[in-house]
């Protein structure tokens, strides 16, 4: 009895039998790592690694600049046989969130100031030595600061965003280590490297600024 196998099954069962050889050279064959993204297992059999992606989201929960990992990264693989390639492993995406908490937000003014200004000594409130151009503070936490003088009801070590400021097309990371007789309110007194270095545009009203965290 002759039986009538459609041709479409039997390039399936070709296919498939392909599949599981490769596998099976995969697994049996010694590694042999190459240059690149490339491993040669053996004359026919190629891995290959398919890096996998980076996203990042942002978690308004998650302190301001703080990552927290929440999926992990995994590399694909995919394996070729005589021009043939088959994917062994999908890569999973790693998933990253980004704190954006802020405690809250107010309008302000924003001012600028050099430590050879009229009755400064060249030392910060905080005691800190500005002058020769030191002009950033490390934060433990939030690295590199620029250093600004607010009113006494932010304590020092606050951390103020500065947004829309004619100075930067950037957001401004600063920390509160200074006062300043005038300086009351909203008003934020911007530290540069001398008063000569202050850009005429640095006086300006209606700036937008982020309390991310309110003393040390």
């Amino acid at each position: 009895m002759k039986l009538n196998i459609p041709k479409k099954f039997g390039i399936i069962v070709k296919v498939s039998a392909l599949i599981l050889f490769v596998v099976y050279a995969v697994i049996t064959s010694e590694v042999e790592p190459v240059s690149g993204n490339t491993i040669e297992q053996d004359k026919n059999v190629i891995q290959k690694i398919i890096p996998y992606e980076s996203y990042e989201q942002v978690n308004n929960n998650l302190d301001f600049g703080e990552k927290r990992i929440v999926q992990s990264g995994i590399n694909g693989l995919t394996a070729s046989y005589n021009g043939t390639e088959i994917v062994l492993q999908k890569p999973q995406a790693e998933i990253v969130e980004i704190g954006e908490k802020i405690l809250y937000t107010f309008t302000g003014s924003l001012t600028g100031y050099g430590p050879d200004c009229y009755g400064c000594n060249g030392r910060i409130g905080a005691g800190q030595d500005v002058r020769n151009g030191n002009i950033y503070y490390n934060d433990s936490k939030y690295g590199k600061l620029r250093i600004v003088a607010a009113d006494s009801k932010f304590p020092y070590g606050t951390i103020l965003r500065i947004r829309n400021t004619n100075i930067s097309d950037d957001a401004i990371l600063s920390i509160v280590l200074d006062r300043g007789g005038k300086v009351k309110g909203n008003l934020i007194d911007l530290l540069f490297p001398s008063s000569s270095e202050i850009p005429p545009n640095a006086t300006q009203s209606n700036i937008t600024v982020d309390v991310i965290r309110l003393g040390y």
